[in-house]
């Protein structure tokens, strides 16, 4: 008997080391929560584009196109980005640690709420890379006409890398603009704010106040719209509960939708309600009386993405599961799921490891009788299974609550498929779980073709330059892993004609790497910082106070040179305002034109302090 126990463990172990070889998928994604205008995607898997869908999730290898007009919000944990007309975003690396994004053209503002030791959050545009190294509000411009890119901090820091050279730190309220890879200043860009920005803003102050962030983190993508769409409540059995407001008659979780295959995930479901992406995706759904309420479960901080918390059932033992879905018509093969109840583990229908299975259910309490009877709560009720043909499953067309409801006689002779398992077994490819009683039927396969099958008007793609290969910054991806922090603060080159002139920057030899999680920069004293164009104010965004240093002091060689730089500066934007003035048929010296060359406070303080370090040496 120990010989075949020994042979059993053997067996196991050497099943687990293979699944084990293809990493866990990640346990964060992105989610497209709003699209005003034509908004298209093209899927990682796919090079196809095609209208952009609300609540599908986003993921690496994933790209966004924003025509003309348009905006759109997603958020990535804790992080929003919001993207305006005539924007192509790219989704390079999003997983566990790591978000890194392309900015190919237009225009993108970040509100990021946290951003915990060992994450990374990197944007890559045609000349640049931003690497944001504090929470803040941020905005980036690509004009692929000029050829520039602007990077804007309203709260926060960050750096910005180029092909070569020193890095640049960018503190709060400061702004630049670069053309060409190697951070070579170009004219100041705007610091009127526009539409975009109290769009943005609006919707900052929006989420600032939601109800639902007290009672689940921040990191938990689709919270945002709990609030205008249900109410919370305190059940004694399930501590905090989200009820729906309205739904239609004979609703059900995962009855209102579509299902669509997501690598590395698989069959990932889609819901059609603007708040149906955070029910769906975590948590377990419970009947409350005649009611279904949410049930988010004991979270922590950073909840693990699941494509659907369900269970599905069907056809065992190579019997079809015959059913008469939609409409009517003759029986067909047939597949149904139910949500998964409080206390019951959801067993993925792709290959995982044990620990991402104890961490996707990090939520819950297991219940163990659910483990020996393989008989779950809604699994025989009729009004919790919802049921389609496999041809409409894996076509991804809609759902709708007045489709297929199995019989009991149905429900009778349905069997777990698909991963759908609670004594531990894991799942295999193909959508067929490993090992354990009920594994005696399969998913539908992986289609040919994403959504092809869903009908859908035809999708704009971006223009063929922003498809085209450009020169884009290359990753500091090869930089991530070494811990090394050789980073020295420097005098910056001669740039008077930048709007970084003199900025603090920092540098590295050639062999140095900045760090995984970038350090924030060194304070520096007021006295030292540049003549910086002010970038314009955030609404209800509270904006870190300046640092200041009375004690700084600088000899009145520096100070002279510091002074010419800003008027030099200031001349120069003179200039621009005059012929932008003289464009617009404006007499630029006419009363109430503006003098940007004029003498100002600062320059008058910089005055007085070189001759009291005269005075005083």
């Amino acid at each position: 008997m120990s010989m075949v126990f020994m042979l059993f463990a053997f067996a196991q172990s050497a099943a687990w080391a293979q699944i084990t070889e293809q990493p866990d998928p990640p346990g964060r994604v992105a989610r497209l929560n709003t699209v005003e205008g034509a908004v298209s995607i093209s899927p990682s898997d796919s090079g196809a584009w095609s209208p952009a869908v609300l609540n599908r999730p986003l993921t690496t290898g994933d790209r966004l196109w924003a025509t003309p007009g348009a905006r759109a919000e997603l958020h990535i944990g804790s992080t929003a980005v919001r993207m305006n007309g005539q924007t192509s975003l790219d989704f390079l690396t999003l997983d566990d640690t790591v978000t890194h994004l392309r900015l190919a053209q237009g225009t993108v503002k970040l509100r990021v709420h946290d951003l915990p030791d060992g994450q990374r959050l990197e944007i890559n545009t045609p000349n640049l890379a931003f690497v944001i190294t504090q929470p803040g509000d941020y905005r980036l411009d690509v004009n692929p006409a000029s050829e520039t890119t602007r990077v804007v901090a309203q709260a926060g820091s960050g750096m910005i890398y180029g092909d070569s050279g020193s890095p640049l730190t960018l503190g709060s309220q400061q702004q630049g603009s670069f053309t060409g890879t190697q951070l070579v200043p170009a004219a100041p860009g705007s610091s009127v704010q526009d539409s975009f920005d109290v769009w943005a803003a609006a919707r900052d102050q929006r989420e600032e106040q939601s109800v639902s962030a007290r009672y689940v983190p921040r990191e938990m993508v689709g919270y945002q719209q709990l609030d205008s769409y249900g109410d919370w409540s305190q059940d004694p059995s399930y501590g905090a509960v989200w009820l729906p407001r309205a739904v239609p008659a004979n609703w059900a979780p995962y009855r209102a939708g579509h299902w669509n295959w997501i690598t590395p995930w698989g069959w990932t479901w889609i819901d059609d309600a603007p708040w149906g992406f955070a029910p769906f995706h975590y948590g377990r759904w419970a009947q409350i009386g005649p009611r279904w309420a949410w049930v988010p479960g004991r979270l922590g901080p950073r909840p693990v993405y699941a494509p659907a918390l369900v269970a599905f059932v069907g056809g065992g033992g190579g019997v079809n599961w015959n059913i008469s879905a939609g409409s009517g018509g003759p029986p067909r093969p047939g597949v149904g799921w139910f949500p998964l109840a409080p206390g019951e583990a959801f067993r993925p229908a792709y290959r995982v490891s044990p620990r991402y299975i104890t961490q996707v259910n990090n939520n819950i309490v297991v219940n163990n009788s659910v483990n020996i009877t393989h008989v779950y709560r809604f699994q025989r009720q009729s009004s919790a299974v919802t049921a389609a043909s496999t041809s409409d499953f894996a076509g991804g067309r809609p759902i709708r609550p007045d489709h297929y409801k199995p019989g009991a006689v149905d429900l009778d002779r349905a069997q777990l498929i698909g991963g759908g398992l609670s004594d531990g077994s894991v799942a295999g490819q193909g959508g067929r779980p490993r090992g354990g009683e009920g594994d005696k039927g399969a998913l539908p396969p992986r289609p040919d073709s994403g959504e092809q099958a869903r009908p859908a008007p035809v999708a704009a793609s971006p223009p063929a330059a922003v498809l085209a290969t450009r020169p884009v910054v290359a990753s500091r991806g090869e930089r991530r892993d070494d811990r090394q922090d050789n980073h020295r603060n420097i005098v910056a080159p001669d740039r008077s004609h930048s709007p970084m002139a003199r900025a603090p920057v920092q540098a590295t030899s050639p062999a140095a790497v900045p760090p995984v999680a970038p350090p924030a920069p060194a304070q520096i004293p007021a006295a030292r910082l540049p003549e910086l164009r002010q970038a314009p104010p955030a609404a209800a965004i509270a904006i870190p106070p300046g640092r200041n240093d009375p004690a700084a002091r600088e000899d009145p060689g520096a100070i002279a040179e510091r002074g010419a730089a800003a008027q030099a500066q200031r001349a120069a934007l003179r200039a621009q305002q005059q012929a932008q003035q003289k464009a617009a048929g404006v007499d630029p010296h006419a009363a109430g034109a503006t003098n940007p060359a004029a003498p100002t406070a600062s320059d008058a303080a910089a005055a007085r302090q070189a001759r009291s370090a005269a005075a005083d040496p």
